[in-house]
């Protein structure tokens, strides 16, 4: 199966000083999410605007290019990136949105896989368990219990237990199984997994902003020192913690994510906001 990962919260136009590019030149007023001042964009995602997906035209550029990518390329399902962004209407999140009904509706759409990052950067944006089915989400509680657990920092050992056996605290409300739960240790966003068992803290200084991108939140531990090191005791320690992670992945129940190169221990040498480097 292909699974495709999009994302059509923003457009690439950033904020009010952002470049004209698509959408802010066509209809900005009816394309975008405005603050009251409406100069100013409402910005959910991070990256300087919000695309509006109450507004018609905006949810059929958005589902025509979904099915698109299922009936003509032949992709089995979608990733949402901030899949909260897209399911807001007025007044906030709603599971009865626009976006989330059309997807519902549609002949085509409603029988893909679907996947949401079920949260943005705005109040309310955090919905972790909130979808409705069949949605599928990533599953964050997982990765930080699993994280804090073989770093001895969980403070209560039932979390653990809940995320092992598929989140029924999270999914079975809605009628969800396990299978509602994507299950992950590390994303294309933060540490790698050897990062995760090398670094205490984020080096991002390639980056050419001071180390203040990225987060500071990582859950990780070095070992007892911080990089890469000769010390064959430490080394040995953090593949013993690589195994430990990578088998809680696997045998959790639930739909385990591997991010491709952790399993042989890529490394972005502490930088969890990569994203601007070749790696």
């Amino acid at each position: 199966e292909v699974i495709l990962d999009v994302v059509y919260n923003h457009t690439a136009e950033s904020g009010q000083y952002g470049p004209t590019l698509s959408l802010k030149g066509i209809d900005n007023q009816r394309s975008y999410r405005l603050a009251p001042d409406a100069r100013r964009y409402a910005d959910f995602t991070g990256c300087g605007n919000t695309l509006d997906t109450t507004q018609p035209h905006v949810l059929r550029l958005i589902t025509d290019s979904l099915r698109h990518w299922v009936t003509e390329m032949g992709v089995d399902g979608f990733r949402f990136d901030l899949a909260a962004a897209l399911a807001r209407s007025a007044h906030g999140v709603d599971m009865r949105s626009p976006f989330l009904a059309a997807l519902a509706q549609d002949p085509v759409l409603r029988e893909v896989k679907l996947i949401a990052e079920p949260w943005d950067i705005g109040s309310g944006g955090y919905q972790v368990g909130a979808f409705p089915p069949p949605w599928a989400e990533w599953n964050d509680r997982y990765r930080d219990a699993v994280r804090d657990f073989w770093r001895h920092a969980l403070p209560d050992v039932r979390e653990m237990g809940y995320r092992l056996s598929g989140s029924s605290d999270l999914y079975a409300w809605g009628g969800r199984g396990p299978c509602a739960s994507v299950n992950f240790v590390t994303a294309h966003d933060g540490f790698t997994l050897r990062d995760l068992v090398s670094y205490d803290r984020k080096h991002n200084e390639a980056n050419g902003e001071g180390n203040r991108d990225g987060t500071d939140d990582n859950r990780s531990w070095n070992c007892g020192t911080e990089g890469e090191s000769d010390d064959e005791g430490i080394r040995a320690l953090r593949r013993r913690q690589l195994r430990n992670l990578l088998a809680t992945l696997l045998l959790s129940t639930g739909v385990p994510m591997l991010v491709a190169g952790d399993e042989l221990g890529r490394t972005q040498r502490g930088n969890n906001n990569a994203y601007c480097q070749d790696n």
